[in-house]
């Protein structure tokens, strides 16, 4: 029985080209995992290097199991391989799928298959993490593959990856993707992965255009003059589709192959009142990047205009949580032991945004040095305040300084039914034994105070002690809401364009409510001197600072 799949017209161009190098960078919705991802990596990288061994590039093992490892999986399972038949994850392979596949194994087999993708026909792929230095020493690899490329560090790859991507084995010295690199990504917005876009200068556009007309001569001879011709003729015809295939594989050799697209592209699957809806519901900024995939010169009238993800943010991961934990793509439960930045014995600082939407607590440490944002956590609608400070509490559960520091204004005081928003936070936090320590900063600062105080700490130009930074991992939400907040002039100053919040329709996580939060927080350290906390030094942590 034929199975039939639906492709948009981005991800059969990808299919078409099936350039060995490739970059894809994507609009919201357009498939770039499953569609562009699963189908290279099985059909082009997998199937044709038996034996192989490949990458799978993250910026972070939190990415790959919780993001980026499932929906490859679908995406092959899409395609007709079946996981614990065709594939294996996490696993060692056990002789009796080794006597089903007459398993040969890979050329230079893993002692460990903790972080490996098993193949049927010999071939493994490495889960490999950006933040665990030397990964790849020692390895010889004969493909990469790495979604969400925009988090990624340029200059790790180039000094510590790309130089194991030069191996030379036999059995595949004529395979025009041996060596080949496929990366996607959605259009970068801020400052991080704008190296992505210089890709296109690589590109041999006269290769990709004598592809596309091979490609549409061989579909004609297959499909349309094939089934109508004779015996004899079937013959001759095959032998013009094996001289083009040749010239296929000759211009295939090292090509690039740069494509971008918007959600547009993929119309036919989201309708066309999805696009509606995203126009009417998004700023022409979001709509032109996110939806369209313009390439943004800067951010327009942005409230943090100076937030830079290559200074300002950092990976720190902890990767002796994941060797120590069982792989589960399609559960991974995760929890602050992960976080090399999180200092335990130092107190934790929150803030929250209150609204019914989403209810947005984000998480720092002070060190005296830097005030550093470790964790973004939330509950969306229907999920109220108690389910987001639960989920806190179970991610911080093993923290092992029980001490918190909870920075709240005048919004969180006073409610319904004579209760405070504050005491609801306190008390839930109480009930899992939490010494929690109210930070109450009173009257909320206009926008302008705001607005100045982020340009003094962002620049970094001395008027304050500290310094901001963000993981850019956990706190990737936070970063989006600092990085998509506009500005708008005020007879008093600027002000934040708060219309995303007030909007049902754009994603609340998004909105304007995560930097409102970070804004309490920061303020409260910054400009509350009659506020005191506990600043324990930093024991030290390796972070990757990008850039």
């Amino acid at each position: 029985m034929k199975k039939q799949i639906h492709f948009n017209k981005p991800q059969l161009r990808s299919m078409t080209i099936e350039a060995p190098n490739e970059v894809a960078i994507f609009g919201r919705g357009t498939g770039k995992t499953i569609g562009i991802l699963a189908p290279k990596s099985a059909q082009c990288y997998f199937k044709t290097m038996p034996r192989g061994t490949g990458v799978i590039l993250n910026a972070t093992f939190t990415q790959a199991f919780s993001r980026t490892l499932k929906e490859l999986i679908r995406g092959w399972q899409m395609l007709g391989y079946v996981m614990d038949h065709h594939f294996l994850v996490g696993q060692r392979p056990t002789d009796k799928w080794k006597r089903k596949w007459n398993w040969k194994g890979p050329f230079a087999p893993p002692l460990d298959y903790k972080y490996f993708v098993t193949w049927f026909n010999g071939a493994v792929a490495q889960i490999v993490s950006q933040e665990r230095v030397g990964s790849s020493n020692g390895i010889s690899i004969d493909w990469i593959i790495g979604d969400e490329a925009k988090l990624l560090n340029e200059e790790k790859l180039k000094t510590e990856l790309l130089p194991a991507n030069r191996g030379i084995i036999p059995e595949f010295e004529n395979n025009p993707y041996h060596h080949g690199i496929t990366l996607t990504s959605d259009m970068p917005v801020g400052t991080g992965g704008r190296w992505l876009l210089d890709r296109i200068k690589a590109m041999d556009k006269e290769a990709v255009n004598q592809i596309w007309q091979l490609q549409a001569i061989k579909y004609n001879l297959a499909y349309v003059i094939m089934p109508k011709a004779t015996a004899a003729g079937k013959k001759e015809i095959e032998k013009q589709i094996a001289v083009i295939n040749a010239e296929l594989t000759s211009l295939r050799k090292n090509l690039l192959y740069y494509h971008e697209a918007s959600t547009i592209d993929n119309i036919h699957a989201l309708g066309l009142d999805y696009i509606k809806q995203q126009l009417r519901d998004t700023t022409t900024f979001q709509f032109d990047t996110q939806i369209l995939n313009i390439r943004p010169l800067r951010m327009e009238d942005g409230f943090y205009p100076d937030l830079d993800e290559d200074l300002h943010g950092y990976f720190a991961e902890d990767e002796s949580y994941f060797d120590n934990k069982i792989i589960d793509p399609f559960n991974a439960s995760l929890d602050c032991r992960k976080d090399k930045d999180l200092d335990p014995d130092a107190a934790l600082h929150i803030a929250l945004d209150y609204n019914r939407r989403i209810h947005p607590i984000v998480t720092a440490q002070d060190n005296g040095k830097e005030i550093r944002f470790l964790k973004g956590i939330h509950s969306l609608y229907p999920g109220k305040l108690k389910e987001a400070c639960a989920l806190w509490c179970e991610y911080y559960k093993t923290h092992k300084k029980k001490v918190v520091y909870y920075w709240y204004d005048h919004t969180a005081v006073g409610g319904k039914n004579d209760t405070e928003v504050c005491q609801d936070v306190i008390d839930a936090l109480e009930k899992e034994g939490w010494i929690v320590i109210p930070m109450y900063t009173g009257q909320a600062p206009g926008h302008e105070t705001k607005y100045r105080m982020w340009g003094h700490l962002l620049t970094e130009d001395g008027h304050y002690a500290r310094v901001f930074r963000a993981n850019r991992e956990n706190c990737s939400n936070l970063l989006t809401s600092m990085g998509m907040a506009e500005a708008e002039a005020r007879k008093d100053g600027f002000g934040k364009n708060k219309k995303s919040e007030h909007d049902t329709n754009f994603p609340a996580e998004d909105s304007t409510h995560y930097s409102d939060a970070a804004d309490q927080m920061v303020f409260g350290m910054l400009e509350c001197d009659w506020l005191q906390y506990d600043i324990v030094p930093s024991t030290g942590y390796e972070m990757i600072i990008t850039g």
